[in-house]
């Protein structure tokens, strides 16, 4: 055994008793939690120890750890909450970003996947925020299923959400500057370093989306009736003088042109399946603004499902690109499905700060707001059906996405040649 390899296991093990060490104060404070009745904040802290031991369980060896640092990240917010030491809001800011850096470190150096720097700060913003939304949803289903007091109100969940971000950015440089360039080599259990990359999956031909295939004269005719209820949408937000309307159909029209320039100008394959993915959902969403969302219930709700399997089919599809073209990028198929879910419910916590800063600009100017948030539990339900679009597209996207992903993929190729 060389010298090197020996400093290894010892570092290896120095860095495991320590980790240990965090883990059984990690356990304490969550003890802590549940004795004083704070169950919830108690179930929090079992889902992070489940999360930090998951190396030592999958490879069945106590030195399989997290790097101490990350574990300190970890354990500094549940200990500091019971002693009172750290109030519950700053514990929650502090604990999010924590729990996704420490999963983000777990696949960098336990598993096959392979990050480059900027996908790394990608994923740990991505996760972090979507960890934020999925939190303040378990608190909202705590408050009305437990009578609980977790949120007080919308506007205190829209600066949790702008604090776990602004962390989450943080965590994400942390992640890039140090712990990415020693952990692999300290932690030595990386793995796939012999794997062959795998090609996504090939469209079949008896697809969905080859079954609902439309000529081109269809296709166009399909748009221009969307674009003709959009027109008459317009004047209505026009004849109320209603600036909210009007942007929304107006940012519609111009979207119902994507599909053709993404096919003309990019030569990307967009059958009838796609095409209905990208224009119905705008097309949903616009026409909602004229007085569907309130007179309709789970209107707002079924725009964000739909809206939401589009976003997560644009980052299906451009993460596949980046996979297959980048040498320094290795994502198997299970991460990528994780990573959209992830992904979608990021940018519906995104768009939900979007609506929040828009509603104070509106507030403080006096004016009508382009996007509204109307209650807390809007809000909540918003974030859950996001997720319901996520999982749409992690389980059948790829049906769809594969021939486009390819597309991406050779074109990047192309371009980085022509350089």
């Amino acid at each position: 055994m060389s010298s090197r390899t020996g400093q290894g296991i010892v570092a290896r093990r120095r860095n495991a008793v320590a980790a240990w060490l965090l883990v059984a104060c990690l356990a304490a404070a969550t003890l802590a939690s549940a004795s004083a009745g704070d169950l919830l904040w108690a179930g929090f802290g079992v889902a992070a120890i489940a999360v930090v031991v998951v190396p030592s369980v999958a490879y069945r060896q106590w030195t399989a750890a997290l790097p101490w640092e990350v574990l300190a990240f970890v354990v500094l917010p549940f200990a500091g909450q019971p002693l009172g030491l750290l109030p519950r809001s700053a514990a929650t800011f502090l604990v999010v970003p924590a729990l996704a850096l420490a999963i983000v470190v777990e696949f960098d150096a336990f598993t096959a996947v392979e990050m480059s720097p900027g996908f790394a700060v990608l994923f740990a913003v991505t996760t972090t925020m979507a960890t934020a939304g999925a939190w303040a949803v378990v608190q909202w289903v705590a408050d009305l299923t437990l009578g609980t007091q977790n949120l007080t109100g919308l506007r205190q969940v829209m600066w949790s959400l702008v604090a776990a971000t602004g962390a989450g950015v943080v965590a994400g440089a942390l992640f890039t500057a140090y712990f990415r360039r020693v952990d692999a080599q300290r932690l030595g259990f990386r793995t796939g370093e012999s794997r062959e990359r795998a090609a996504p999956p090939r469209t079949s031909d008896r697809s969905s989306g080859r079954r609902l295939q439309l000529s081109d004269r269809r296709q166009q005719q399909l748009v221009r009736a969307f674009q003709l209820a959009l027109v008459a949408v317009l004047f209505v937000g026009v004849a109320r003088a209603s600036v909210g309307i009007v942007v929304n159909a107006g940012v519609a029209l111009v979207l119902l042109e994507l599909p053709g320039v993404l096919e003309r100008n990019y030569r990307l394959p967009i059958d009838t399946g796609l095409l209905l993915w990208i224009v119905v959902p705008v097309f949903l969403h616009a026409i909602g603004t004229v007085g569907l969302y309130q007179s309709i219930g789970l209107w707002d709700q079924l725009t964000h499902a739909m809206s939401a399997s589009l976003v997560a089919a644009a980052g299906y599809t451009t993460v596949r690109a980046f996979d297959v073209h980048y040498e320094d990028v290795y994502l198997p198929q299970k991460f990528v499905a994780a990573f959209i879910l992830l992904f979608t419910l990021a940018f519906g916590v995104l768009w939900e700060l979007l609506e929040f800063a828009l509603d104070g600009l509106a507030s403080s100017t006096g004016t009508e707001s382009v996007l509204a948030q109307y209650s807390l539990a809007n809000t909540m339900l918003d974030l859950v059906f996001d997720t319901v679009g996520g999982v749409v597209v992690a389980l059948w996207g790829a049906a769809h996405l594969s021939d486009v992903s390819q597309t991406l993929a050779a074109r990047l190729t192309a371009e980085r040649g022509s350089e």
